[in-house]
C-alpha cells in the first residue's frame, strides 16, 4: 500500500512539475527568452529576444533573423534613436513598441508595411512615430508585455526550477517502479 502511494505521489509530482514548465516555457516567450512547447506568433513573424550577457538588451528579429528593432535603432520616419525598450504590445496585425530616446522622453513606434519583400518573400515593415493622442486611442487593441529584467529573470529562473523538479520525480517515478517490480 505504501509502494502504491509512494508511486502516485511521485506520478502527480512528475505531472505538476512538467504542467508548471509547460506555462513558464510559454510565458518566456513573451520576455523574449524563447519557447520549445509553444505555437505563439507574432505579427510578421517577429520574435522577441532578449540578450542577457553584457549589455543586456531587447529586440525583435524577423522572420529572415534580421534584428527590426533594436536599442540604437533610427528609422527613417521618426527623429530620435531608440535608447531603451519600456513595453511592447501586439495583436493579429501591427506591433506596438513603447522606448525612451536619448533624453529619456517616451515615444511611441508602430508598425507598417513598406510595400517591399525580402528575399525569401517575406513582406517588409518598418516602424514610424506615433503620436501620444494617437497612442491612448489605440492602446487598449493590444496585447501588452512590459519589459522588465527583473520578471525575465524570475520567469527563467521558475523554467529551470520547474525543469529540474520533472527530472527529479520522473527519477522517483522510475525508481519506485523498479522497487515495486523487484
Amino acid at each position: 500500500m505504501k509502494r502504491k502511494i509512494g508511486l502516485t505521489l511521485s506520478v502527480i509530482s512528475l505531472a505538476i512539475f512538467v504542467l508548471l514548465y509547460l506555462v513558464y516555457d510559454s510565458k518566456g516567450y513573451e520576455y523574449g527568452l524563447g519557447c520549445d512547447f509553444c505555437k505563439k506568433e507574432m505579427p510578421y513573424n517577429l520574435k522577441p529576444i532578449f540578450y542577457s550577457e553584457y549589455p543586456q538588451r531587447f529586440y525583435l528579429l524577423d522572420k529572415d533573423g534580421f534584428e527590426l528593432v533594436g536599442i540604437g535603432f533610427r528609422y527613417e520616419t521618426t527623429g530620435f534613436k531608440i535608447k531603451d525598450f519600456l513595453a511592447y504590445g501586439y495583436n493579429d496585425i501591427s506591433v506596438l513598441l513603447k522606448c525612451t530616446d536619448s533624453l529619456n522622453n517616451i515615444k511611441y513606434l508602430i508598425s507598417y508595411k513598406t510595400g517591399y519583400k525580402s528575399k525569401k518573400g517575406n513582406p517588409e515593415i518598418s516602424f514610424k512615430d506615433l503620436s501620444n493622442s494617437d497612442f491612448e486611442q489605440i492602446k487598449d487593441k493590444y496585447q501588452w508585455v512590459e519589459i522588465d529584467k527583473e520578471k525575465s529573470y524570475a520567469v527563467d529562473r521558475n523554467k529551470f526550477l520547474s525543469m529540474l523538479g520533472a527530472v527529479f520525480s520522473l527519477f522517483f517515478v522510475v525508481w519506485r517502479l523498479f522497487k515495486w517490480i523487484l
